[in-house]
Formats: structure tokens, C-alpha cells, sequence
């Protein structure tokens, strides 16, 4: 029966009209499948592509992570239309994307201040991951820091004369690239880099450039000099059986002691980290060493009752040396700043017996545009 031929006032016609106006209303209403599925354009994925590719780059995590099954699974359950990309694609394509957004972000920065911005470079020897020799250069506006380069030395060594070379590619590739010129140019203390400035002043296209001293380089020296090894040693002597040797370690952890710290000479402030950490755990060290649990050596240190009042004069000298260091690496850092540290330390009574330590390093840092700086700053006057 077609119920569009059913008419009149009859129960079946009633029911028919009914069925009509329900199929109607159904037609209208009807959902196709595509409204059930979430589809990624070609579009959205480029765009999620480079937001995941960042978080690689950023947290340097492995391109390895990017197959594994479970970060598939997150992704997919987040975004179900979504295949994330091959490591290979991380490491090739979607890596070029974010090295030329960098790229055009540093120009158009630049672009915005009138006229060619003067730099400052600041170079460094790093090592890689796996232990490569690493040149590093990066540039200072005066408000902001830009990584420039990294440079893999390779089999060349890494010398006076290579650096020298890496810092006139550098200079022009400031000049070139992103039309600013270099001014200033700063190093730290080690042997090649004082060579290097010597030949700065011979070299016709760089003599013209101001260079000088890293202070907070300096000052991570003076916490060394401040810190004897007539009395570090036998705190570090502590320190390493208890975090080198499982038990001990063991019976630390368990009393809800600190991991003791270990000086390091590229770890800044890690003087300061192994007397402090070595104080806080000394009662919990000799309560360990009274329970009969410990080398003979290590309990005749520790039986010694001067050993932590020294600590505790070293964590003194050490805390205002520590103080001026964590000012002068923080990202507000300028040369007046730094005078006034270098001042402070000269004026500290507590490093008295260090004085001139204080001094010497204070004039292999600074240069004498440092004090016209901190006369002009009124933070000062």
C-alpha cells in the first residue's frame, strides 16, 4: 500500500498519516558517517606535525620515542584521525621547518630595531651528547640571546687559531644574514681563548671589537679558590663513599638524608652543593658510622669534631661567593651588575684571607668600560 494514497478519518488512514510525517521528520534528521569519525586535513596535519616536532627538539627527547607503540596509542586516542610522523621525517623534514622558523623569527626581531643592531657574540667549548667537541656562539642584543652556531670541530683541533677562524665566520655571518655587526666579544679564561683575544687585536677585520672577560666564569673559579682542599678533601672523601657505595647509600636514604654532591669544574656552584648537602646529612652520617656500620677511615673523619665547624666557615665563604654567581648568569646580567659583585666580594669580610684572589680574578674580568657602565647605571649612583 503507498500511504500517499490513503485518505480519510479511518484508523488505518490515522496510522498511515502518522508513518508519513515520521519518515518525513527522519529524512531530515538523517547523520552520515563522516559526523561520527574525526577527520584530519592535509592542513591540520602539517600544523600538528610541526607542534609535536617542537616538543622533540625542545625536551630533547629521542626521534626514537616518536614510533614507540604507547606514544602512537596517546596520540591516536587524543587525536583518532591522527598518524603521527616516522622518525625520519623528524630528523629531515619537520627539523628544517623548525630551523627556518627560527631562522625568519631572529630576522624579523631584528628587522624591528632602526638601523644595524650592534652584537655582542660570547663563545664556548661544549661537548655533545656522545662527547664531541662542540664550538658554541651565540648573540646578545642588549635585551636578547640568540643561539648563532654550533660548530662540530671534528678531527681539527680545537685551538687558538680554529676559534679564530669560527669567530670571523661568525662575524660575518651577523654581518650577512641578518645585517648587524658584532662590537663586543666575550670568552671565558681558558688558555686558547685568552690567545684568541691576543690575536684579535692582530687580525685587521677584528681588532676593532671590544673583548673582554666572562665575570661569572671568573667568580665559578673564585668559589674553588675559596673552598681549600686541605678541608674539601676529607668532605668529599665522605661524600663519595656514601653516594658511591650501595649500603651506605642505602642506610642514608633510609634516614631521609640528602644524594650527597660532588664538585664538578663545569658545574657551576657545585662547591657550594657538596659543602651544603655535606652538613645536612652530617648527623645522619655519624649516626651511621656509631652504628658500627662503616670503614674505619671513614669513621675516623668523621669522629673529628672540627671537621664540621670548618664546613660550616667554608659554607659561609661560599654562600656570598654563590650569591654574586647566581646574579651574574641570570639572564638580566650586564657589566655594572657585575662591577658591583666584583665590589661586594671585595668587601665581605668573611673572605678577607681572600682578598687577593678577589682582586686578581676582578682584573683579568673586567675592563675599564666596565666602570664607566656602572658609573652611568642610577641603580648605582
Amino acid at each position: 500500500m503507498d500511504l500517499t494514497d490513503v485518505e480519510g478519518d479511518s484508523p488505518t488512514c490515522s496510522m498511515a498519516s502518522s508513518m508519513k510525517t515520521w519518515l518525513s521528520d527522519t529524512s531530515k534528521t538523517q547523520r552520515k558517517l563522516s559526523e561520527y569519525t574525526i577527520k584530519t586535513t592535509t592542513a591540520q596535519k602539517e600544523i600538528l606535525d610541526q607542534k609535536i616536532s617542537k616538543f622533540f627538539y625542545a625536551n630533547n627527547v629521542s626521534f626514537l620515542s616518536v614510533e614507540s607503540k604507547y606514544f602512537v596509542e596517546m596520540i591516536q586516542a587524543l587525536r583518532p584521525g591522527y598518524s603521527p610522523q616516522s622518525r625520519r621525517n623528524l630528523a629531515g623534514p619537520l627539523l628544517d621547518i623548525a630551523h627556518n622558523e627560527v631562522e625568519n623569527n631572529l630576522k624579523s626581531q631584528l628587522n624591528e630595531v632602526e638601523g644595524k643592531v650592534c652584537i655582542t657574540l660570547c663563545m664556548d667549548g661544549w661537548s655533545s651528547v656522545k662527547n664531541d667537541p662542540i664550538i658554541a656562539t651565540s648573540m646578545h642584543t642588549g635585551k636578547q640571546s640568540f643561539l648563532l652556531s654550533t660548530i662540530d670541530s671534528g678531527s681539527d683541533k680545537k685551538n687558538a687559531e680554529y676559534c679564530l677562524k669560527c669567530l670571523k665566520e661568525a662575524v660575518d655571518e651577523v654581518k650577512e644574514k641578518y645585517n648587524s655587526k658584532v662590537f663586543a666579544f666575550c670568552s671565558d679564561n681558558e688558555a686558547k681563548m685568552k690567545l684568541l683575544k691576543e690575536k684579535m687585536k692582530e687580525d685587521d677585520e677584528l681588532k676593532t671589537i671590544i673583548s673582554y672577560g666572562c665575570s661569572a666564569h671568573y667568580i665559578n673559579l673564585l668559589e674553588q679558590e675559596v673552598t681549600p682542599n686541605s678541608i674539601l678533601k676529607y668532605i668529599i672523601q665522605i661524600q663519595k663513599f656514601f653516594r658511591n657505595h650501595h649500603q651506605p647509600h642505602g642506610w642514608l636514604k633510609e634516614k631521609g638524608g640528602l644524594m650527597p654532591q660532588i664538585p664538578n669544574d663545569t658545574r657551576w656552584n657545585s662547591q657550594q652543593a657538596c659543602i651544603n648537602t655535606f652538613i645536612q646529612n652530617y648527623y645522619k652520617y655519624v649516626e651511621i658510622a656509631n652504628e658500627d656500620k662503616l670503614e674505619m677511615s671513614i669513621t675516623n673523619i668523621l669522629s673529628n669534631p672540627s671537621l664540621y665547624r670548618e664546613a660550616q666557615h667554608l659554607q659561609k665563604q661560599v654562600d656570598v661567593v654563590s650569591k654574586a654567581l647566581d646574579k651574574l648568569q641570570s639572564d638580566t646580567a650586564i657589566l655594572s651588575i657585575a662591577v658591583n659583585e666584583w665590589l661586594v666580594l671585595l668587601e665581605s669580610e668573611v673572605l678577607d684571607p681572600y682578598k687577593a684572589n678577589i682582586r686578581k680574578r676582578m682584573e683579568e674580568a673586567t675592563e675599564p668600560f666596565f666602570f664607566v657602565a656602572n658609573m652611568m647605571d642610577p641603580q648605582y649612583l
